[in-house]
């Protein structure tokens, strides 16, 4: 039996899929700051300034923060992906 569309309003609120997608943001904004973190502090173990010219400090900081901006960004786009799977498995039963 299909619910109408007074009843999904009735059961789920007004406003469910606005904050179903609200949470999902918050979730992967989140997930994302949080991957950035932990990839800076691995990439600080890295000796990169070997690299680079002696004295280029500066460059050598940008190059950390986008290295670690771009491997963070991957490692929560893995992440997202398999948490959005894995709750996509249960339109299996």
């Amino acid at each position: 039996m299909r619910k109408t569309n007074d009843e999904f309003v009735f059961f789920y609120g007004e406003n469910y899929m606005m904050k179903q997608v609200g949470v999902h943001a918050i979730v992967s904004l989140i997930t994302y700051l949080v991957m950035i973190a932990f990839s800076f502090r691995a990439v600080r173990g890295l000796r990169v300034d070997q690299l680079f010219k002696k004295g280029h400090t500066f460059e050598i900081q940008v190059f950390l923060l986008f290295v670690s901006i771009a491997l963070g960004f991957i490692v929560g786009q893995f992440i997202l992906a398999l948490v959005d799977q894995s709750l996509a498995l249960k339109m299996l039963f």
